[in-house]
Parts: structure tokens; sequence; C-alpha cells
């Protein structure tokens, strides 16, 4: 495998610690020029282009005087605020902690648009200090991780990025991935389908309460390209809990329009069975009051099994699910996880197949994922640490193929 830049990337002064009570992202955060020059730099490693976008649509109406930047929805099409179709492409910064104040400019230096964040709140992760539910707390977080969210939202917008946020629990979701998750979810074993938000519904209200607390916080800040409410519910259900999860989503949509007060932000909701994305159709609500508020999502990871023809037969079967979707539904839809395991594609054959695709069905996605917890080469992470030095690893010929399709 061709991960050949080792670079010096990642300043090792430790960060200042968050403030004592979170604040909502606003005043620009100053940062070095080396690390804004850095991001320049690093845009030669990019390559090639592609099709733009479609022909622009009747700009939607002013949003309130002194209103946040945000994204709008009109049928399929997503519209910056001057009423442009923009496709968001970028990456997750997916790993609780692992995120640096330079890797916005970075990102947007190698031409992406958007941010996934993610703050996890009940459940076992793996590693220390991820955890950040804390019920006495204010909005039942614990503050420096709040305070952790909030600093790295305002990097990105400090960037021109625009911002997926979601709030991620294992519990909520399922509460039975592993027989450890289901001990730490549900210690006194209650519950044997799972302790998750349609079996206790006492942790479905303190999760709503969160939300409507970081959507009170959000609402006044630009570039919050969405609200991801929550990830991959109910895995491994059948069709009958289709119905359940929509009703969830929709409980914490009206809740954040109604208690929060924020009505402009759109929502990002997915299908049951963990995203799966060949069931996207069954996320679909019909409801008119939430036309034009939501896009629609599926996980499209790829995992080779060296037969490339079948593979992206397969690919191209799943992806097409979301593409019907679209069309049938006129509804916006965008991949919130798409990626391959680097040692699974060496030369990064599946991982061009696959943003090709979404670049010609003009489907936007974040890519998995920028850092991770692991100094493994083989894993999704396009930047590595080198446990020896401390540097950055840059996987050069993965970042140069997606640099490629977010500059199309």
């Amino acid at each position: 495998m061709d991960y050949p830049c080792t670079a010096d990337l990642r300043p090792r002064a430790p960060m200042p610690p968050p403030p004592a009570a979170p604040k909502p992202p606003g005043q620009p955060i100053t940062r070095r020029t080396a690390l804004l020059a850095l991001a320049s730099t690093l845009g030669a490693v990019a390559c090639g282009g592609g099709p733009s976008s479609g022909a622009a649509a009747p700009p939607p109406a002013p949003p309130p005087t002194g209103a946040p930047a945000r994204l709008t929805l009109k049928g399929s099409q997503v519209l910056l605020p001057d009423g442009t179709p923009v496709v968001l492409r970028g990456m997750n910064e997916g790993t609780w902690g692992e995120m640096q104040g330079y890797d916005a400019p970075t990102l947007a230096g190698q031409g992406a648009r958007v941010v996934r964040l993610l703050i996890r709140w009940w459940g076992l992760y793996g590693g220390n200090d991820v955890e950040s539910r804390a019920d006495t707390a204010p909005g039942h977080f614990d503050p420096a991780h709040l305070a952790r969210l909030l600093q790295e939202i305002q990097w990105c917008i400090d960037a021109g990025l625009w911002v997926v946020v979601a709030i991620d629990s294992n519990c909520g979701q399922n509460g039975l991935q592993s027989a450890a998750m289901a001990s730490y979810c549900d210690p006194a074993g209650t519950y044997p389908g799972g302790r998750n938000f349609w079996t206790d519904l006492s942790q479905r209200q303190l999760f709503k309460e969160s939300w409507i607390y970081l959507a009170g916080l959000l609402k006044g800040t630009r570039n919050i390209a969405c609200y991801e409410l929550l990830p991959e519910p109910l895995a491994g259900r059948d069709s009958s809990y289709g119905a359940e999860v929509s009703a969830f989503y929709q409980e914490l949509m009206a809740a954040i329009e109604d208690q929060a007060g924020d009505t402009r932000t759109p929502f990002l909701v997915g299908p049951r069975d963990a995203y799966n994305i060949t069931l996207c159709d069954e996320a679909y609500i019909p409801d008119p009051r939430w036309a034009n508020r939501v896009l629609y999502t599926g996980n499209l990871f790829i995992h080779p099994t060296g037969a490339l023809d079948p593979d992206l037969a397969t690919l191209d079967a799943r992806l097409g699910a979301l593409v019907t979707m679209k069309a049938a539904r006129n509804v916006p839809v965008f991949i919130q996880q798409f990626g391959v395991r680097s040692g699974d594609d060496p030369n990064q054959v599946y991982l061009d197949a696959g943003l090709s695709r979404l670049d010609a069905a003009g489907i936007g996605y974040t890519g998995w994922q920028w850092r991770q917890n692991t100094t493994s080469p083989d894993e999704y992470a396009v930047v590595l640490t080198d446990p020896n030095t401390g540097q950055d690893v840059v996987k050069t010929a993965v970042l140069a193929v997606y640099s490629k399709y977010w500059r199309a």
C-alpha cells in the first residue's frame, strides 16, 4: 500500500482546557499562519476534476433578518443560503477526541465542503473518556465534552465547512450489540430485548432533552448542515419496527422545533437495521409538516470479496436503493458514512469506484473517516499517528482519491 507521506502535521503542545460552562460557537478562533498554510500545501496532493452540479434552481425565501446561514431543501435538492444547489462532500471526524484544530482547514483545502461530528451519549465505547452523558449536568452532557464538541464545530465553521451534528448512543440505538454492551446498558438484566429508546421511555425522554438543549445552543450558529438524530437504530430488527423508528424521529423533530425553537435546521434520518441502505424507503416521512425538512440516509460501506465485478454489482444495487428513493419520493439524500478499509483496497480501486458512482448520482456523503484511534494502516482512517514520533502519517493515495471528487 502506498502511504508515503509522514509529516509533522500535528503540533504536540496540549490544547487549552475547555471552558467550565459551554457557550455556542460564535467568535472565530485565531490559528497560526503555519496551520493555514498547511491546508494549501496539502492541496497539491489532490488531482483531477469532475462534472459540475446541475442547473441553478429558483432561490428560496430569504431567512429572517439576522438568522444564521442554513441549508434549505427543495424537492430532491439541497440549496445553499443563496439558493444555489449544492452536493456536500466531505469527511467524518468520527472518533471522539481525535480531531485537531488544523484538520478543518486541511479538509477545506482539499476541497471538502462538510464534516460530520459525533458526540457519544450513553453507550459502551472503545476508549477512555468517550461517554458524554452526565444526567445532572445541563442538557445531560458532561460540560467538558460539550465544550469539546462546540470547539470542533467552531473549527469547521472557521474553515468555511458545513457541519453535520450527530448524537450517537450505542445503548439508545439498540443495546444488544454485544454481551458487554447489553450488560452496560442494562446492568440489572431487566430488558431481554435490549434497553434502548424504545423499551425504556425514561431514557428516551432524557435523550430528547439533550437534543432540545443542544439545538438551543446551535440554532443561532451558522453553517449547521443538519441534525442527525440517532445513527443506526435497531440493528437486526424486522420490518415491524419501521414505524417505531419513524415515530421516534418525528418525536425528536417536533421537540427541537417546538421546545428548542429551531425551525430551520434540516434533519437527517435513516432506516432501521442500523441504517440498512436497502431499506432506506422505510424511513420516508409523509407528514406534510416535515416536507422539505428531512434528508434521508443509509450506510454505504464496501467490503470487497476479491471478485471485482460482483462486488461492484452489489455496490450498485445498494446505492441504487437510495437513488430510486430520491427520484420516486422527490427527497434529498445523503450518505453519512461511506468507506472501505485500506487493507481491503490497497490500490484504491473500490474507493474510486464508489466515489465515482456517488458523483455521477449527485449524492453527497461524508467519508469514514479522517482520524481513528488506531495506528493500523489497514483501517479506514486517512490520517494516522506514528506511535514513535507522534507525527501524522497521511495516506496520500487515499486522500488524493477523495480530493479528486471533493473538487468536482
